[in-house]
């Protein structure tokens, strides 16, 4: 699939100005950070991430708080 996707675009993207081919590059790059930590639709995705990342710190917490004692 890329390199169709590849072949079908690169004339345009060769006629890019060296200006709109960093603005692609930086778009893109963010287009990849929003990918990576994500957006969740529903509210229950909101909740059950949410649920886990307190029980990991809870577990920090008590990992931390047991070398301690």
């Amino acid at each position: 699939m890329l390199p169709t996707l590849v072949k079908q675009n690169r004339e345009e993207y060769l006629k890019l100005s060296a200006e709109d081919k960093e603005d692609l590059v930086k778009e893109f790059g963010e287009f990849r950070v929003s990918k990576t930590v994500g957006n969740r639709v529903s509210t229950k995705s909101k909740i059950n991430d949410a649920s886990h990342t307190l029980r990991a710190v809870e577990n920090e917490v008590r990992l931390v708080s047991s070398n301690f004692l």
